[in-house]
């Protein structure tokens, strides 16, 4: 009964994966846009799906390898779309230190055991969430943040972490809890009113955060 709700469990997580990338890319083609947007974010989930496809094969797990390999496609689509539109590209050595830690920890697994490579996975989406959190809470127009491929990884991170608690697979448990927490922060972003978010963070061009809420409107 465990391997058919694994199973189960790790088909949704798969479906739900390749869903949550689609939204993005489709927000930034149609916005034209990509305020509020961290291309530091997305190519930091382009190396992470990269490591869990690489993860997945070494340990023989097919709902670990299909998540990651099909979200490639939306991810990296989506990075080449917000660079190309302007994205907020701050934090950009992140990408290059995350690939250069992971082939490192991967290198090192004979002496260290495969522990600190599981963690290193496990707290991927950490840099997604992070970069993609900062840079919308700093930015006075989202509008090109989709909502609801935060909303759909909140799902995301409770099917993938119901499988690797059946699957006994610890990456999986602390993605979840990683991915769920910082989707959470950026959807508290999104609703945040402008001239709430004036009042919380400097914006930008010595805007007086005391100024109407219709003028912060024409600003976010």
């Amino acid at each position: 009964m465990n391997l058919s709700l694994a199973t189960l469990l790790g088909l949704a997580a798969t479906l739900l994966a390749v869903a949550y990338t689609l939204p993005q890319v489709r927000k930034l083609v149609r916005s034209g846009t990509a305020a509020g947007v961290s291309v530091a974010a997305l190519a930091n989930s382009t190396v992470s799906g990269t490591a869990w496809t690489a993860y997945g094969v070494v340990e023989h797990e097919v709902w670990v390898i299909l998540p990651a390999l099909l979200t490639l496609p939306g991810t990296a689509g989506a990075m080449a779309i917000a660079w190309r539109r302007g994205g907020d590209r701050d934090r950009m050595w992140l990408p290059v230190a995350w690939a250069s830690a992971l082939t490192a920890l991967t290198a090192l697994v004979p002496l260290l055991g495969s522990r600190p490579i599981v963690v290193a996975l496990g707290c991927s989406i950490t840099l997604m969430v992070v970069p993609a959190a900062a840079t919308a809470w700093r930015s006075p127009d989202v509008s090109a943040i989709a909502a609801s491929a935060w909303a759909m990884l909140i799902v995301d991170a409770a099917l993938t972490g119901g499988y690797g608690l059946l699957a006994d697979i610890d990456a999986n448990l602390i993605y979840a809890l990683v991915a769920a927490s910082g989707s959470v922060l950026i959807l508290t972003r999104l609703a945040v009113p402008p001239h709430v978010h004036a009042r919380l963070v400097r914006l930008p061009g010595g805007i007086d955060p005391d100024v109407t809420r219709d003028d912060l409107s024409l600003v976010a």
